[in-house]
């Protein structure tokens, strides 16, 4: 009767079922796995919004009472984004880009909350006429990990500044700075073309897409200057805490 051997590894040694070993190691020693540092769970981010936004550089029919209203906005996941160029805006976000007020942006983004895309609400003062920045901070978490945030300029028909689901972490880790030109949308929900043009519904809505209008009425085309290209501001955000 012929018997088997049966070889299993262990250690990486290799055995046999009659308790004898192989010293040939070179092939059969399991080699260690490179595992990434996990990243920290949640952070802290520090947001410096510098306006542009003056009669010098944006000077035709400019208003004389240019101000932000209050920023607003969260940090997501995918499902919880407040807006996207190319597509119809949300009450809220309409409310916000022609009155300024943020009470139903709010509303929609305890709805996000309470669905569990996102747990960060951003809710922070404006810029004034007389000013041009504004910082606060915000918490980010490896289960949202994305930025919204938006602010109107006013006075206008329905014209907002944004940032739509900026990714805060790359490569496995937590940007630490990063400024970005911000430009100037569109809500779709007015067909005003100045600054101080009288409430003119569209009907229908239009999508939201970044501002465009005859050069004779404003400075803005695909939301920078029509001919500097030029940003209305910008937008720095830097890790403070981890």
């Amino acid at each position: 009767m012929n018997s088997k051997l049966i070889f299993v590894f262990a250690s990486g040694v290799l055995l046999s079922a009659c308790g004898g070993s192989s010293n040939n190691n070179s092939n059969n020693v399991e080699q260690p796995i490179a595992m990434e540092e996990p990243i920290q769970q949640s952070v802290v981010y520090q947001v410096t919004y510098n306006s542009n936004w003056t009669s010098a550089n944006f000077p035709t029919k400019y208003p004389a009472n240019a101000h932000y209203s209050p920023f607003t906005g969260l940090t997501h996941n995918e499902q919880g984004r407040i807006f996207k160029s190319g597509e119809l805006a949300s009450a809220g976000i309409v409310l916000m880009a022609e009155t300024g007020s943020r009470g139903v942006l709010s509303n929609e983004i305890s709805e996000i909350q309470n669905m569990g895309n996102s747990r960060y609400l951003i809710a922070e003062g404006g810029i004034p006429s007389n000013d041009n920045t504004v910082s606060f901070t915000f918490e980010a978490s490896t289960d949202y990990p994305l930025l919204s945030l938006v602010s109107m300029i006013a006075p206008s028909p329905d014209w907002f500044i944004g940032i739509d689901s900026m990714p805060l972490i790359e490569n496995n880790a937590w940007i630490t700075n990063r400024t970005l030109a911000v430009k100037v949308y569109d809500a779709g929900s007015d067909d005003g073309a100045t600054f101080a043009t009288a409430n003119l519904p569209s009907t229908p809505r239009q999508l939201i897409e970044l501002l465009s209008t005859p050069n004779s009425e404003t400075d803005f085309n695909q939301g920078v200057h029509v001919q500097t290209e030029q940003s209305i501001g910008t937008m720095t955000i830097e890790l403070v805490s981890q």
